[in-house]
């Protein structure tokens, strides 16, 4: 897996996310409202419980995150959630749908601190995330 961000976005997107983490369970909440906002297609994909959901997008979140450096550490947690997903039906077009939930949730809990800078590095994260996800689920 490569990772498509720098060592110093690496720190900031780590860094912003121990500041997210003690109220992950609102950013989470938020992240499902706006995805569902942007594309309400997406909602019939979500068949469990969406606070429990929430859980767990956060704490893969924080896996991959924490990982991010190594990126050979994360590729097997990448991977199987690029098959899972893939086998959900999850298109690449969803996956910028999702980067831009998660950018507007993140700008939202953040607030100023939620600069352009930090927002490029998230970005960046994300799409070293989603390449992989979306190269694994390709048949």
């Amino acid at each position: 897996m490569q990772t498509l961000l720098t060592r110093d976005e690496c720190r900031l997107v780590q860094a912003s996310f121990a500041e997210i983490e003690p109220i992950a369970h609102d950013v989470a909440a938020m992240f499902y409202g706006r995805l569902f906002e942007l594309n309400p297609g997406l909602r019939p994909l979500f068949k469990s419980d969406m606070k429990q959901q929430g859980v767990q997008l956060m704490e893969k979140l924080a896996v991959a995150v924490h990982g991010l450096e190594a990126p050979e550490s994360i590729a097997p947690l990448v991977g199987a959630l690029g098959r899972r997903h893939g086998g959900y039906g999850v298109t690449p077009a969803d996956y910028d749908t999702a980067c831009e939930a998660l950018l507007w949730s993140f700008s939202e809990a953040m607030g100023a601190a939620f600069s352009s800078e930090l927002r490029a590095a998230w970005r960046a994260a994300f799409q070293t995330l989603s390449v992989e996800m979306i190269r694994v689920a390709e048949p």
